[in-house]
């Protein structure tokens, strides 16, 4: 029997913070609790992961986005939705059950997939929503 060879963990896989739009516009506006959360995040090499869409629906360019800027420079990920991306989302939105009158957030969607996927905590202003998608009550920050 040959011994079960060990690898590290995907770092792109590795639990840490996932970022939604609230989140990043609480961090435009200088959020404290929110910064220290990142410098923490930072000083325990934890990803830090801004779905592309988030950033799309906040990012308005010049001194108001500063602030996401300067996390853009460091270490964090933005999750981009390529093919594969698009078709997991599609999927796990048509497993999600929805409250009558909720209506489908691909944004929030694709936050809560990658939140799931990591074992992450969400940083978000709207909590119920993510626990709408899935989102365990123990990863969900509210801003």
């Amino acid at each position: 029997m040959k011994p079960r060879q060990t690898r590290p963990a995907d770092p792109s896989h590795a639990p840490g913070l996932v970022l939604d739009a609230g989140a990043l516009r609480a961090l435009e506006h200088h959020d404290v609790v929110l910064a220290a959360a990142l410098r923490t995040a930072h000083r325990l090499d934890l990803p830090i992961r801004i779905p592309a869409a988030a950033l799309a629906q906040v990012w308005r360019g010049g001194p108001k986005s500063a602030p996401l800027a300067r996390l853009l420079k460091q270490p964090a990920t933005v999750v981009s939705v390529d093919e594969l991306a698009a078709r997991q989302i599609g999927e796990f939105i048509a497993c999600v059950h929805l409250p009558d009158g909720v209506r489908v957030d691909v944004v929030d969607a694709h936050v809560a997939l990658t939140t799931r996927a990591t074992r992450s905590l969400v940083w978000t202003s709207d909590p119920e929503g993510m626990a709408q998608y899935g989102v365990g009550p123990e990863q969900i920050r509210k801003i």
